[in-house]
């Protein structure tokens, strides 16, 4: 959405500094200078009358009436885009922007070359893609696609279909493995080094075998919150890591990385694509260009620069 558009661009410029927190993420969200929404967002209170953000040298936050305004305009723009949708869509030609929400790992391994794809075979279509850990309200947000990974997915009035399964892998390095012993049961991973992520106060594995879901207590010398991290550990010989497969394929092909209990892949989670229905084309054709990425060996790996975090 035009963020130049007079009162509706206004709009657009409080509530992405509503959502975001900042005026600098904000502008580079519109695509616009941070001065420029500073001015919006200064004109439309003058306009209300009333102060509808906080702002500090460190921080900016919503006020009690920037909260209800936020809330309200939130509605007002979704159904803005929605009428705009509905009519490019008569034809069912997939244009307009589409945003997506997608884990920043997964996003980069299985989400980006679905994106790439569907934006090469439609060329009237514009993709913003968002790489986030978080989960994101599709509704407040407008995202029109989300990607999911979880046991189960049930939102109201909206559509979750499922792509694939989380299949997890337990390796290590040959050097490590060599150093220390490969593990031959489960209980067999106190002894050893475990590469975790440092989500949760206690470091522990879900894993699921042949009898069902086993919940590991593991301890490390090295957490982190970035997966990428965990996978470059394990090669150079730190410890084992439990990682999903389309992150390490090619090190376990390449002989970098070597899997340990196999048995133990499964996971009860799965990735899912969630959006609102009736979808629109331009959804259609995504999430189908999505399930063709999953069912297949796997995107191309990230960069490790790429895949820092923060």
């Amino acid at each position: 959405m035009d963020p130049a558009g007079g009162h509706l661009g206004e709009m657009v410029a409080f509530l992405e500094v509503a959502r975001r927190q900042s005026f600098s993420a904000a502008a580079r969200a519109l695509g616009v200078t941070s001065s420029s929404v500073s001015k919006q967002v200064a004109r439309l209170e003058e306009r209300l009358h009333v102060q509808l953000l906080r702002r500090t040298t460190r921080r900016v936050s919503v006020t009690a009436a920037g909260q209800i305004y936020a809330e309200r305009a939130g509605r007002i723009l979704a159904d803005i885009e929605e009428a705009a949708r509905a009519v490019a869509d008569l034809d069912g030609t997939p244009r307009g922007t589409l945003r997506i929400s997608a884990p920043i790992v997964l996003g980069q391994f299985r989400v980006s070359p679905a994106v790439l794809a569907c934006r090469a075979r439609h060329p009237e279509l514009r993709i913003e893609l968002d790489l986030s850990d978080r989960v994101v309200d599709l509704v407040a947000e407008r995202i029109d696609v989300a990607v999911r990974v979880a046991v189960e997915v049930s939102p109201a009035s909206l559509v979750a279909r499922r792509l694939a399964s989380d299949v997890r892998v337990l390796c290590a390095s040959p050097r490590y493995l060599r150093r220390h012993g490969t593990p031959r049961r489960l209980e067999d991973l106190a002894d050893h080094d475990c590469l975790t992520l440092n989500f949760e106060p206690f470091s522990r594995w879900m894993l699921v075998g042949p009898e069902g879901e086993r919940v590991i207590q593991v301890n490390g010398s090295l957490r982190a919150s970035d997966t990428l991290t965990l996978r470059e550990a394990a090669i150079a010989g730190l410890g084992l890591a439990n990682l999903p497969d389309y992150v390490v394929r090619d090190q376990l092909e390449g002989g970098s990385l070597r899997r340990v209990l196999p048995e133990y892949g499964a996971s009860k989670r799965a990735i899912f694509a969630v959006h609102a229905a009736p979808a629109r084309a331009a959804v259609r054709v995504f999430v189908e260009a999505l399930a063709r990425e999953m069912a297949g060996p796997g995107g191309a790996p990230a960069s490790r620069e790429a895949a820092r975090r923060g």
